[in-house]
């Protein structure tokens, strides 16, 4: 009889440890106050972090004491991306995309406006960092992409495609080596990659994937970036072919994999990352008790490579691995940051936030509404 719960997918112990064990080195608090990390990501010199505060918090990445605090998004920041050593870049429902040069003091060096302010969800910079894509928010009957030449001060968008999404868009990847190569997921449920070279919607577009459910995350994975990765808001997981769209393995619901026995809960996908040096997959996931786990995503069943618990208390949103150094960042809706390392477990250092965000402003929403919405938490 079937009772409702998600189905078991198979899952396996590795006999040997494919990564190096990660420990809690350190954890930090972003602010006091009722708030929640949005979107972590890190260079050499820089952990970047943005929450529900509309701020953006540069750390130390090894002992994460703050560095400097970057605001001028007026509504929910729903990206960062760190570009090179020197430049970030941060979309927000404010209809803005933000470049910065973490070099100065300074605001942003330049910002790219959509014409109507429309909220943005997701951008990314081609390759050949010429071309910006945005991806909007459903406005009325539209899921806009708009386009910007990222050469140009002025914020004119020189395209926008607007037909081919139904729903808000989730996604924007540009093909990490094709720079006219687009891929883009939306709550519609499909995956649409377009060529660019003409700049054309329709002609343009190449292949599109119906998932069937809405679109969570997405990304290019193996050798030669020919696989996509699918996670989606009914925390199903599937991998398809980036040719021509067709679905290598439908996983169904990850949540499947809990067992108590191993100490894995899994209640939600946070997202996936590929390891080039070894061509390996992985899922990051979590539960919502703060827990993290590892999963070795194979051509057909998922394994444990390990549970990383003690660093979060509520939901992980977002992750930052970097396998070959062997760190891992998380932030969560219990505000707090921890940074993972390869080193031997030590005592844990705990790091109040220097100065309360919560002071500048009030938070998104209430965590009792957070908890509700996951999947969509702008």
């Amino acid at each position: 009889m079937n009772d409702g719960a998600p189905a078991a997918i198979p899952i396996t112990l590795e006999p040997r440890l494919i990564q190096p064990p990660l420990n809690l080195k350190q954890s930090s608090a972003f602010s006091h106050g009722d708030i929640y990390i949005f979107d972590i990501t890190a260079n050499s010199s820089n952990l970047i972090v943005s929450a529900s505060t509309n701020e953006i918090k540069l750390y130390n990445p090894a002992t994460l004491a703050i560095k400097n605090v970057l605001k001028f998004h007026t509504e929910p920041i729903t990206q960062v991306k760190a570009h090179g050593e020197h430049l970030l870049m941060s979309s927000s429902k404010d209809g803005r995309v933000a470049v910065w040069d973490l070099r100065t003091e300074a605001g942003p060096v330049q910002v790219f406006t959509t014409p109507a302010k429309d909220p943005l969800l997701a951008f990314d910079i081609n390759s050949s960092e010429n071309v910006i894509a945005a991806g909007t928010e459903l406005i009325e009957y539209d899921a806009n992409i708009h386009f910007f030449d990222a050469r140009s001060h002025s914020s004119t968008v020189i395209k926008t495609y607007s037909e081919s999404h139904s729903d808000d868009i989730t996604n924007i990847k540009f093909h990490p080596t094709n720079p006219a190569r687009l891929m883009t997921a939306s709550v519609d449920g499909l995956i649409c990659q377009f060529d660019l070279q003409d700049m054309d919607e329709d002609e343009g577009l190449l292949v599109v994937a119906n998932t069937g459910s809405s679109v969570n995350k997405v990304g290019y994975f193996g050798p030669n970036s020919e696989y996509i990765y699918c996670l989606s808001h009914m925390e199903t997981l599937s991998l398809w072919s980036a040719e021509d769209a067709d679905a290598i393995h439908q996983f169904g619901d990850i949540r499947g994999v809990t067992n108590p026995s191993l100490g894995l809960t899994l209640d939600y996908g946070i997202d996936c990352q590929y390891e080039p040096e070894t061509g390996r997959l992985y899922l990051l996931s979590g539960s919502n008790e703060g827990q993290i786990n590892i999963l070795h995503v194979t051509a057909n069943t998922l394994q444990l490579c390990q549970v990383l618990q003690g660093g979060h208390s509520e939901i992980v949103r977002s992750t930052h691995w970097d396998s070959k150094r062997g760190i891992l960042y998380s932030g969560g809706e219990d505000a707090k940051l921890g940074l993972w390392t390869s080193d031997a477990p030590a005592t844990i250092a705990s790091i109040q936030s220097a100065g309360s965000s919560s002071r500048h402003s009030s938070p998104l929403q209430h965590k009792s509404e957070a908890k509700l919405t996951r999947s969509n938490p702008y």
